[in-house]
């Protein structure tokens, strides 16, 4: 009896130890946890999607920008109110984005006045998935307490990816027509689905 119970804790440990190390929160502000998440990103080796609402940080810019001029994939769901279309700010944003890329980093903007993106994620590679309370600015890393977990479990990362897929078919593709910052509906972007998906792996399509 004593050595089933000892098995038995000794497998409940195991299992107990796997989630944990599926399983991560870190807390901002903190510097250290902030280079632990932009290094994660830095590593990219095929796509990075994500769902932010805002976006101000330079060196995420940068980063995304060196990414998509790299090869990698790139795909940005963000907020655009009725107060940020005509906010030179948050055009610059696009435009720095957009043009630095090459138009290789591809955005789609949410313009439905009473609804709002839901908690900021991100997906790299298909093996992490990053949920967090910190939209991607200085403050949210500097200032702000918040909170970002990740979490490297296949069913939920499938799961966040098919959400990002049908919420970026609801919103408006971001482009340029004759050097003025255009929104499309979504048809016009031409984006086809971004993933297939294996037992063992999200594999990029494009």
């Amino acid at each position: 009896m004593n050595n089933q119970l000892f098995t038995y804790g000794k497998n409940s440990l195991r299992k107990l130890n796997s989630e944990k190390r599926q399983l991560q929160t870190i807390f901002f502000p903190n510097k250290w946890n902030f280079h632990y998440f932009f290094n994660m990103m830095k590593e990219c080796q095929q796509f990075i999607i994500a769902c932010i609402s805002e976006i101000d940080h330079s060196w995420i810019i940068k980063l995304l920008v060196l990414l998509a001029n790299g090869g990698r994939k790139i795909y940005l769901i963000m907020d655009c109110k009725d107060n940020q279309k005509n906010d030179e700010f948050f055009q610059a944003l696009i435009c720095e984005l957009l043009i630095e890329s090459q138009f290789k980093i591809k955005i789609v903007v949410n313009t439905k006045k009473y609804e709002s993106l839901p908690t900021n994620f991100c997906v790299i590679d298909g093996k992490i998935l990053i949920t967090t309370s910190a939209n991607w600015t200085i403050n949210s890393f500097n200032k702000t307490h918040g909170w970002m977990m990740i979490d490297k479990k296949y069913d939920n990362i499938i799961e966040m990816i098919e959400i990002f897929e049908q919420m970026w078919s609801q919103f408006k593709f971001v482009t340029f027509i004759n050097e003025d910052m255009a929104l499309l509906d979504n048809e016009d972007s031409q984006f086809q689905p971004i993933f297939t998906y294996s037992q063992n792996c999200v594999l990029n399509k494009l």
